[in-house]
């Protein structure tokens, strides 16, 4: 089977989206290219789910990515910015299960 993610993720632009309660499978080698296209907009953001529905939420803010890991019910996340570099870089190796080493140096956000 191919290997991807279920994604959400809505573009205020072409006022398209993908609910985050029915997130939809795409393949791991679209991840870089569609958020190419979500994130040249500052309100657009894409949320990826990992196989435990751990939750990595990609959006800008001024010229840089902002890269949250949500915790299943609600139990707070880790909030990281970074170039809009590392942050395709990231998006375009990501590993099944997302954790805590995915940001270093990430705030904790209650």
């Amino acid at each position: 089977m191919e290997r991807g993610f279920k994604i959400y993720y809505c573009d205020f632009i072409h006022d398209s989206s993908i609910s985050s309660s029915k997130p939809e499978f795409l393949a791991a080698d679209r991840l870089v290219p569609l958020a190419e296209h979500l994130l040249a907009a500052e309100d657009n953001y894409l949320g990826v789910l990992d196989s435990a529905e751990t939750i990595l939420q990609f959006y800008l803010t001024g010229k840089d990515m902002v890269v949250e890991l949500l915790y299943p019910e609600g139990k707070g996340m880790l909030q990281s910015k970074m170039s809009l570099e590392e942050g395709m870089k990231l998006l375009g190796s990501l590993p099944d299960n997302f954790s805590e080493e995915l940001l270093p140096g990430a705030t904790f956000i209650g």
